[in-house]
């Protein structure tokens, strides 16, 4: 038979057939073979079945990604290397609204911290940039975590987890409502007692509500409210660090409006505003000098967009939109000015993805930027994605993205003033020049994805050529008679290549296994941002249904030697195995689930510091669903 005769005979659905639909990458629906990307799906039952008590443990199932703690009050989580200490360069979005602190050094591991697992459906991680899509901070990783429909938690649901460390976990969820209005309420407290051996325990409180409206067969509502407050403990114990207790509070309204115009058209109205108030003020000693350290303030963001997809004809699909944002923060202590900083951002975008060819998917897309700070940018985006037989596919593409200068990086100004004599400053820790630019990335990816169904085996692996130019650090410099005043500014960057891997095997129907790693490798004229990535990462996953309604998961993590930015201490992490049985039951129409996990199994390892140690722990957890 002729390669023509065959190629006609396969049709469109062998090629594009039951694949998960990712949502989030150029902002079309797209099976994972069509993905302008590398994208890694974690449903809610491996989260679940991970033992995770929170999203950045979840996040060591990806390839490339790495996940430590400051503290034990202080997870963090990065994509490629550890140049990030407060996750500013990844991208957070949940239902499309973004947990990117508007205040201080844009953090997004708080906001992390306080999501409720219970409530998640999925979790798309993106393994690259896409400002193409969502614009300047989408720079190293892009993580898009998607909460249940209200319409499909009704009834109630009861979580309780207690073990060691003082960790001490509750949730309790109530849905309820009819095919045109569906509402969850969900409550959750997270504590624990951090790694034992400093100030560092944490206390996590989250009240949220979804609502989910269909008043017509056209339209869909989302509305979705929701406030936290997060206290953890902090500090070294020396006089300008001493142990205390910082927090954080947070709320935010977003409400988005959908409407179905046709089979293959959808329009999309969203209107988001958040409310961030970080809380850290204490007494700073040196010798005989006290002073107050304060870098507590607010931060607030409102964010209006607008969204409209629709297919042209058969072989081409196109979305455009765009957004304004205003931002605005206020902190006499961080900023030097009793007056509220702000600035305007407004986007637009657009994607085009054009089929020539059965086998051939080419696609462009773009974000065009205007910020009150920085200018305008472009960050364009060009991909291919050849689909050599119905279940293999191999992807080219080009990517340039950006990250945007923080509120502090731009207008950062933190004195410390004499306790004795308020009016004698004593130290100049921060003061922005300014002056600093964009962060961009440039890069250049060969990716595949296969699926061998006789042996029930999914591949996806990447190749990948970086360039970050500009990054942005601080740089100490004299001003007066202050010595040391660190400023934000601009240095070349280094250049990051390697390759990431993930095997997704289910031998049995009762078994499958997982294996996530990356290697990646850092070159620059500096020793120290070289060691900020490790040579190797690798995650390997195993679950295991057992008889009598009984699971068994094991997780095993292996680090090569590297240093966290920020503080970190080239330390060797061994590989930590967490493991966990569970049994689920049921009780009536009552449903339920018992399980113990312990972490680090296979004894206790260093973590960040060579003083610090993540030491083995051991808690159960009874869940409840009526």
């Amino acid at each position: 038979m002729s390669v023509g005769v065959c190629a006609q005979e396969v049709s469109e659905q062998d090629y594009f057939g039951d694949l998960p639909v990712v949502l989030s990458v150029s902002r079309l629906a797209q099976p994972l073979s069509e993905v302008p990307g590398a994208v890694t799906i974690i449903d809610r039952e491996l989260i679940r079945r991970s033992g995770a008590r929170e999203v950045g443990e979840v996040l060591r199932l990806v390839p490339g990604f790495l996940f430590t703690a400051r503290n034990g009050a202080n997870p963090q989580a990065s994509y490629h290397s550890g140049m990030d200490v407060y996750g500013a360069r990844m991208q957070v979005y949940v239902d499309g609204r973004s947990l990117y602190s508007s205040f201080y050094l844009g953090d997004t591991h708080v906001g992390l911290r306080g999501l409720v697992l219970e409530d998640i459906d999925r979790i798309e991680v993106l393994r690259g940039s896409n400002s193409s899509s969502y614009g300047a901070n989408a720079f190293l990783g892009v993580i898009n975590i998607v909460t249940s429909n209200a319409a499909d938690t009704h009834g109630a649901m009861l979580s309780a987890t207690g073990g060691e460390n003082g960790i001490n976990d509750n949730a309790i969820r109530v849905g309820w409502g009819d095919e045109k209005a569906s509402f969850r309420l969900t409550g959750a407290r997270r504590v624990d007692s951090g790694f034992g051996g400093g100030y560092d325990d944490s206390h996590i409180s989250r009240l949220q509500l979804r609502a989910d409206f269909v008043p017509t067969t056209s339209d869909e509502i989302m509305l979705h409210l929701g406030a936290g407050e997060t206290w953890r403990g902090e500090g070294e114990g020396t006089g300008t660090n001493p142990f205390r207790t910082v927090g954080n509070l947070d709320a935010h309204l977003q409400l988005r409006w959908q409407r179905t115009l046709a089979a293959d058209e959808m329009f999309q109205l969203h209107f988001i505003h958040e409310l961030d108030r970080p809380r850290d003020r204490y007494i700073a000693k040196d010798g005989a000098i006290s002073a107050v350290a304060d870098s507590g303030g607010e931060g607030q963001r409102t964010e209006v967009g607008l969204q409209h997809s629709l297919r042209p004809n058969s072989a081409l699909r196109m979305v455009w939109g765009g957004e304004w944002r205003y931002e605005s923060a206020s902190s006499a202590p961080v900023f030097y000015t009793a007056e509220r900083i702000s600035l305007h951002q407004w986007r637009g975008f657009g994607s085009v993805e054009w089929r020539p060819h059965r086998q051939w998917l080419l696609q462009a897309g773009g974000m065009y930027e205007g910020h009150s700070y920085t200018g305008s940018s472009f960050s364009p985006r060009l991909t291919a994605n050849f689909h050599i037989l119905p279940d293999h596919t191999v992807r080219f593409g080009v990517t340039k993205s950006q990250r945007a200068p923080t509120f502090f990086e731009l207008r950062g100004d933190a004195r410390l003033y004499w306790l004795a004599a308020p009016a004698t400053q004593v130290a100049w820790t921060f003061y922005a020049s300014g002056a600093v630019k964009p962060e961009t990335l440039i890069t250049n990816e060969l990716g595949y994805l296969g699926r061998f169904r006789e042996i029930n085996l999914s591949v996806d692996a990447r190749a990948f050529v970086e360039r970050i130019n500009n990054r942005i650090h601080f740089q100490s410099r004299r001003i007066g008679a202050f010595a040391s005043v660190n400023d934000a500014v601009n240095r070349p960057g280094p250049h990051i290549h390697g390759f990431e891997y993930q095997f997704d095997w289910r031998p049995f129907a009762s078994t499958r296994l997982m294996l996530a790693e990356a290697h990646t490798r850092v070159a620059s004229g500096d020793v120290s941002e070289e060691r900020e990535a490790p040579d190797r990462n690798t995650a390997l996953t195993w679950l295991q249904q057992l008889p009598g309604d009984m699971e068994f998961s094991a997780i095993s993590t292996a680090t090569t030697p590297f240093k966290w930015a920020g503080g970190g201490q080239l330390i060797n992490t061994p590989r930590r195995l967490d493991v966990r049985l569970a049994r689920r039951f049921a009780v009536g129409a009552t449903r339920g689930e018992a399980s113990v996990t312990v972490q680090a199994i296979n004894g206790g390892h260093q973590i960040y510091k060579m003083n610090q140690r993540f030491d083995r722990r051991a808690f159960a957890t009874l869940r409840l669903d009526f």
